[in-house]
């Protein structure tokens, strides 16, 4: 192992991440997915079972699972473009995830993003029925949330009731572990009314952690990595799932385009907050139709965009962090944590 780990207080997990909805691969994914111009949705990341070693395969048959002490959570949401990877793909063509063509920015895509910034999606953590007593922000040099850590407290957490059950049994090997959400809150994000994509994956990196201290820096399930390509710091293939999987997975939180409110170029639409004015039809199907309506002295922008094709135009568009980022805040620091928590398991089940 690097020894670069050793900067770690935290050393382990195999947290099954399953998506309701989210994903077709099973280890990774979140609460809910989103419907684009929701305002501050609560989400989750979901903790399914316990750790074990990945050599062989994730979730090798008869490897006796540890339970998950912490969780550590970064979205691809700075500002400066280069610290987010950008995707798209087109309807009709088939990617392996994280292979997907890449794109300068989501400038044509996304309100807000431009040429210099990435994003303005905001992340706030939630304590209230988080798995874990203690949750700390993630940071970055622009003082923006980048995520969150959650871990384990000295003792039970005894304020509002868990949203999730916090024991599940594993029939492969006989072992009942801890499971639960680590909740947050999304901001609204919203799609370019001329752009073509129908919805947005946004990839976080997701670390799940069972051991503690420099002693089980060696310990092949001390840490499941759930990220989408090696990186500098995080390069055992003992304790990332991708290094075993054909193909590979993110974690993926995935924004729908409301299609009603913002239908796509060359559709129509539906607003019934505007059926007394014309009767509520959006209609993009012509060209000069509206795309931001005239504001005191500022004309309409209108656009002559009426036809979405396969051949030219992006279907889904993807974001991740990049290495630098996951490197750099992806993993739980000494002094993070306070005096008596570290490698405390929640609700111990062995």
């Amino acid at each position: 192992m690097n020894n670069t780990f050793k900067v770690l207080t935290l050393c382990s997990s195999v947290a099954l991440l399953l998506g309701t909805a989210q994903t077709a691969h099973a280890h990774a994914g979140f609460k809910d997915p989103i419907t684009e111009g929701s305002v501050a949705t609560w989400n989750a990341v979901k903790i399914g079972h316990g750790c074990a070693t990945n050599v062989g395969g994730e979730g090798v048959v008869g490897t006796k699972q540890k339970d998950v002490i912490a969780i550590s959570v970064l979205f691809p949401n700075p500002t400066d473009i280069k610290d987010v990877i950008f995707r798209g793909s087109k309807a009709g063509t088939t990617f392996t995830v994280g292979s997907e063509p890449t794109l300068p920015d989501f400038s044509a895509h996304l309100v807000g993003s431009t040429s210099t910034v990435a994003s303005t999606m905001a992340i706030t953590p939630v304590t209230q029925g988080n798995l874990f007593v203690n949750t700390t922000n993630i940071w970055d040099n622009t003082n923006k949330i980048r995520g969150f850590q959650s871990w384990a407290g000295p003792t039970p957490f005894k304020g509002p009731a868990l949203l999730e059950s916090v024991l599940k049994f594993n029939p492969t090997d006989g072992t009942t572990t801890t499971t639960g959400l680590a909740p947050f809150g999304i901001s609204a994000i919203q799609f370019k009314p001329d752009s073509c994509a129908k919805k947005l994956v946004i990839r976080p990196a997701v670390a799940d952690w069972c051991l503690s201290g420099a002693k089980n820096n060696a310990d092949a399930s001390r840490v499941d990595v759930w990220i989408g390509s090696k990186t500098t710091l995080f390069s055992d293939d003992a304790v990332m799932p991708n290094a075993n999987s054909t193909p590979i997975f993110w974690p993926s939180l995935t924004v729908n385009r409301d299609l009603a409110l913002n239908p796509l170029p060359g559709t129509k639409g539906f607003n019934p907050l505007k059926i007394a004015t014309n009767g509520g039809v959006i209609d993009r199907t012509q060209a000069g139709w509206e795309v931001t309506p005239a504001s005191g002295t500022t004309a309409a922008v209108t656009s002559t965009k009426v036809l979405c094709t396969d051949a030219t135009d992006y279907d889904t568009i993807y974001m991740e962090p990049s290495n630098a980022d996951i490197d750099k805040y992806l993993p739980i620091q000494k002094d993070s944590f306070p005096r008596g928590s570290n490698g405390v398991v929640y609700w111990p089940t062995k």
